[in-house]
């Protein structure tokens, strides 16, 4: 199928979409509903890889340590407690043992985040006081970060692999070390990479973990950025075990975790190939490379995903792309 055919055959349930195939110089564009090239969508978790890339940028500016404790910036979360099993109480807790890093927040693995399981305290405690997604009434960083510090770790820092909160943490941190994570990001990316476009939906509290807004064309200069440099040999090493990959599965689908995104380290699906590094988006969006074969897929769509399985669209536009590519 092409593009086009793919987009066309989810018009029912995903009536306006974009998507970019790019093969080196070769690039294949489609587009249905009003949407155009210029079209802006909020690109929710696609946000992960750009602002790991950020934070790699200034550990190479020597700003801050990949092993750095988090609290020398953060110091409203410098003691965190942690629940004494994953099932207990939010009172029952015990101290951390060891200072949450850098290198925590980049790997997803704080200890505050999402497993599986939704309904654990801890869990609820979070969505209750520090969940971002979907509010229209960000609090200041400051503010966050006194309700964030109300929740319990999940595990000791650095024992495990959760999702997402790690990335609002470092977006939080990165505003900090750089006075404005918006200001940097625009001299840093927008201007020298070519991404006019993007630019936080609120700067009041730059969500590290979902925070953009974004186009194709600006998505497609970032991963031909990764592609033609040298980052992306930091950013797409898997950091998990075996055994976290089966415990975040509904995530991962088997695949590994690095800096920012997924690393394929399986191929399960035809469109998995060992090194491909992207992320999905909540508000229906996707972006990888696949290094090993010079491949760009974007897929942004206004269609929420309801779970954190990826929606049907997307998984037939991968497959698009990986036949063409055979």
């Amino acid at each position: 199928m092409t593009l086009q055919e793919v987009l066309v055959a989810h018009r029912a349930t995903t009536p306006s979409a974009v998507a970019l195939v790019a093969r080196g110089d070769d690039v294949e564009f489609a587009a249905i509903g009003e949407e155009t090239r210029e079209s802006v969508f909020p690109i929710a978790s696609v946000t992960k890889p750009i602002v790991a890339t950020a934070a790699m940028l200034l550990v190479r500016d020597g700003k801050l340590g990949l092993d750095d404790p988090v609290a020398t910036w953060l110091p409203e979360i410098a003691n965190p407690v942690v629940a004494r099993t994953p099932s207990s109480r939010i009172d029952d807790v015990v101290p951390a043992t060891r200072p949450i890093t850098v290198r925590h927040l980049l790997a997803s693995r704080s200890g505050w985040g999402f497993t599986a399981d939704f309904s654990l305290p801890a869990t609820q405690k979070l969505f209750e006081e520090a969940h971002l997604h979907g509010r229209e009434d960000l609090p200041s960083p400051e503010e966050w970060l006194k309700h964030l510090a109300l929740v319990p770790l999940l595990h000791q820092p650095g024992d495990g692999w959760l999702y997402n909160t790690s990335y609002d943490v470092l977006g939080v941190l990165l505003h900090r070390v750089t006075g404005s994570l918006p200001d940097f990001m625009a001299e840093r990316f927008y201007e020298p990479i070519g991404m006019p476009t993007t630019g936080f939906i609120s700067d009041a509290l730059p969500s590290g973990a979902g925070g953009l807004k974004s186009t194709v064309d600006d998505l497609l200069a970032f991963n031909r950025f990764l592609l033609n440099g040298d980052l992306l040999a930091e950013l797409a090493v898997d950091t998990t075990t075996a055994q976290e990959r089966e415990a975040g599965r509904i995530f991962l689908e088997g695949q590994g975790w690095g800096f920012g995104g997924s690393v394929d380290i399986a191929e399960i699906d035809p469109w998995n190939v060992k090194g491909r590094y992207g992320w999905v988006g909540g508000s229906g969006t996707a972006a990888h490379v696949v290094p090993s074969q010079n491949l760009i897929t974007i897929l942004l769509t206004r269609t929420a995903m309801t779970s954190p399985t990826p929606l049907a669209i997307m998984r037939d536009f991968w497959r698009s792309a990986a036949r063409q590519v055979l």
